[in-house]
């Protein structure tokens, strides 16, 4: 009976919040379309601006965050129309700002080295080869060539000395582990950032086959039902079906000059040199200096 009443008593604060919600909105919306009407019949006066704070205000109470109000008031009114249904992911998505999630890491955090994690690799101390770990969950879990990295990590873990591969066994367990969690709690969210987790598990190596398979389906799943304002949505569809033009509809849509570059890559890959020079021939000075990278990279 208790535990009835408790359900009753929070469903009914839940309505109260969402009608609470609801009329702060409409209330900023109203205030906002009179505040343009009275500007457009009788110019801007001082009471103009105190309606503006006014709706700042109320913006405030329903959104709870500061760098939002300066944006939105930087752009009052017509943005200001258009964001006020967003929820928190989808301003994200909107300002292409990926959020970074914490890390934590299981083993000891020793002093790391200033050298690369190759160098380390090959002329690098026993403790400076076990601090390096750290280094590549670091990395790994932020999305930062992860390939590489897990390349780093599987090196790490043929080292001859026992102390350096329990180091590595440990640091695969923490990558995995890490990746698992944060799927499992966001496997409900249809968001940019909960296909991030998924797409850099994916690119670890660690999944093989049927659950590899599995996780591109859930991948593919959640990218049908978010933004495709960002780059990162494009850079997932490319991984996940190797169709380059997604690389070009990324630059189109969203200007990421890596895609492009990239794009320009594939095609003399394979040795369609027509649209490659086309391409080149628009974009040349944002591109020649990188291409000779990609081209570089590919063959180490």
């Amino acid at each position: 009976m208790k535990s009835k009443c408790v359900n009753k008593e929070e469903k009914y604060r839940k309505r109260e919040g969402i009608n609470y919600i609801i009329l702060l909105n409409i209330t900023n919306v109203f205030l906002i379309l009179i505040n343009l009407i009275t500007i457009y019949l009788y110019g801007f006066r001082f009471q103009n601006f105190l309606v503006y704070l006014i709706s700042a205000a109320i913006y405030y109470l329903y959104r709870k965050n500061l760098p939002e109000i300066i944006v939105f008031t930087l752009s009052y009114p017509l943005a200001w129309l258009y964001m006020i249904p967003l929820k928190n992911e989808e301003i994200e998505d909107f300002f292409n700002i990926p959020l970074m999630p914490e890390i934590v890491m299981k083993i000891d955090k020793e002093a790391l080295s200033t050298l690369p994690i190759k160098t380390v690799l090959t002329i690098g101390a026993i403790s400076e080869r076990k601090a390096v770990t750290y280094d590549i969950f670091a990395q790994v879990t932020r999305g930062i060539n992860i390939e590489q990295n897990m390349k780093y990590l599987q090196q790490l873990l043929k080292d001859p000395h026992m102390d350096v591969s329990l180091y590595a066994g440990q640091t695969l367990e923490d990558i995995e582990n890490y990746f698992e969690y944060h799927i499992s709690r966001t496997k409900n969210e249809n968001t940019i950032h909960s296909c991030f987790f998924i797409y850099n598990y994916l690119r670890t190596g660690i999944l093989r086959g049927s659950l590899k398979e599995k996780y591109k389906l859930l991948l593919m799943e959640k990218l049908g039902k978010v933004s495709d304002r960002v780059y990162l949505y494009y850079e997932m569809m490319y991984y996940l079906t190797g169709d380059i033009n997604y690389l070009l509809e990324s630059f189109k849509k969203t200007k990421n000059m890596e895609h492009l570059r990239l794009f320009v890559f594939e095609k003399l890959k394979r040795q369609d040199y027509k649209e490659a020079r086309a391409i080149l021939f628009q974009h040349t000075k944002a591109l020649v200096c990188d291409i000779s990278n990609l081209i570089s990279n590919s063959r180490k």
